[in-house]
């Protein structure tokens, strides 16, 4: 008899507990939401940013994923929920790079399917805007600071995709050999050697044609550019010299954190 009244006297309790945690829920909606933000605090910032990007918290989603990004940039998993993300809040300028990286680095097929189709689909969005657009405008591109050097991504013949460090001391556009080697030797016009100046002295090094440099829509062609070699363990793919450059009117805004091409 006193076995099953303890039984009965666990069995209320849990019960009044269970009641307690009803009300909470449906008297104060907001206690749900602020338990699952601490759920999703107490995870790794990819799978915060995947959980929030879930319950359509887009804002959220790209604090998250923008923190995974900066530890892990050539991660193709944590640029393709950025790119979805930023595709969701109608940010595609942003999200282009990221889904032509995704094309070109992804390991699973039908997510590259997926980033090439909003790739074709973002960049006629974009010449269409083109077509209509105010070059005095100008056109906006996201800066990447870093170590106090300007980083911006860059598509190359279609085929490649590169962080560069944008250096108006440079002459020429140059590239790592390893984002040559990706480019492809044999579809590249080779134009000679040409001498440089380095930390350790002028060395001679190839010069190639890039076809197109994209940034964001906006392209030159027939860039000039020298080959170079970069440590694997850098955050950049080469620089953005004048032969890129002097194609366009570039501003600085620091506090936006951007650069504005105009067209010359």
């Amino acid at each position: 008899m006193r076995f099953e009244n303890r039984r009965l006297t666990c069995f209320k309790i849990s019960l009044a507990v269970l009641s307690v945690f009803i009300l909470l829920f449906t008297a104060f909606p907001g206690f749900a939401e602020r338990q699952s933000s601490i759920q999703i605090a107490s995870t790794s910032p990819y799978r915060a940013g995947i959980e929030a990007y879930r319950h359509g918290q887009y804002s959220k989603a790209l604090v998250f994923l923008k923190q995974a990004y900066n530890v892990e940039p050539a991660n193709a998993n944590v640029r393709y929920y950025m790119a979805v993300v930023l595709d969701k809040m109608d940010r595609s300028d942003e999200a282009l790079p990221h889904y032509r990286y995704v094309m070109h680095h992804g390991t699973d097929n039908r997510v590259m399917a997926y980033a090439k189709k909003r790739v074709t689909h973002l960049k006629l969005d974009n010449h269409q805007s083109l077509a209509a657009f105010n070059l005095d405008k100008g056109i906006n591109v996201p800066l990447k600071p870093h170590n106090n050097a300007l980083m911006v991504e860059a598509s190359l013949n279609d085929r490649a995709v590169g962080t560069f460090i944008v250096d108006t001391g440079a002459t020429y556009t140059s590239i790592s050999r390893e984002l040559y080697e990706e480019l492809g030797p044999e579809n590249m016009t080779q134009i000679g050697t040409v001498r440089i100046t380095t930390a350790n002295g002028r060395i001679e090094v190839p010069k190639i044609l890039i076809d197109r440099i994209n940034i964001n829509g906006l392209e030159a062609r027939n860039v000039e550019a020298t080959v170079i070699d970069v440590r694997k363990s850098s955050s950049f793919s080469g620089l953005l010299g004048l032969s890129f450059l002097r194609q366009f009117k570039l501003t600085i805004d620091p506090t936006e954190g951007r650069l504005v091409f105009q067209a010359i």
